[in-house]
């Protein structure tokens, strides 16, 4: 019986495709690397890991037109940001100051920041909506903690809820580490 040994069969063959597909799948990887940065030459922010992120809330809004509030928290220029994550290690949380002259934390509105940007410098995002029952109330205030139930950042100034539906309402606050 006389069986044909094909090109793969001598080996030379077969280990050239492997060098070939490993190297393909290098620079690939390098690649993706890459991409890591801008285009523009700002550093990034890290970002998040999807594996350590807990998905957030949705809340859904009633028929009424409601609000919205919209907290703006600027970075500081000597962020840490290689050992302070703003995806991980920042809780915010708004509070309400009750008829006994104490603050007290609004259930559901607390969360990570929503999102990043960079403007003249770096700024993290968080937004609320409010039902219409809430509209001109207050007052209230933001607070940012490292970890929820850490140690505490940043408060911001008190502020009112908008008094008519469909309105956003911006409350700007400082981090520093």
């Amino acid at each position: 019986m006389n069986m044909k040994r094909g090109n793969f069969g001598n080996g030379r063959i077969g280990i050239t495709y492997l060098i070939a597909l490993f190297s393909v799948v290098a620079l690939g990887v390098l690649l993706m690397a890459t991409r890591g940065t801008s285009a523009d030459g700002y550093d990034l922010p890290p970002r998040e890991n999807p594996a350590t992120t807990t998905p957030t809330q949705v809340v859904v809004q009633p028929n009424g037109q409601g609000a919205r509030v919209h907290l703006q928290a600027h970075f500081s220029q000597n962020w840490p940001w290689d050992t302070m994550h703003w995806q991980e290690d920042l809780w915010l949380k708004v509070q309400w100051l009750d008829a006994h002259g104490d603050w007290q934390d609004v259930e559901g509105w607390q969360g990570t920041l929503d999102g990043i940007q960079q403007l003249d410098g770096w700024m993290g995002m968080k937004e609320i909506w409010l039902a219409d029952a809430h509209l001109g109330t207050g007052p209230y205030r933001w607070q940012v903690l490292v970890k929820d139930d850490g140690r505490l950042l940043a408060t911001s100034e008190q502020f009112y809820l908008p008094s008519k539906g469909g309105d956003l309402m911006a409350v700007e606050m400082m981090l520093e580490p």
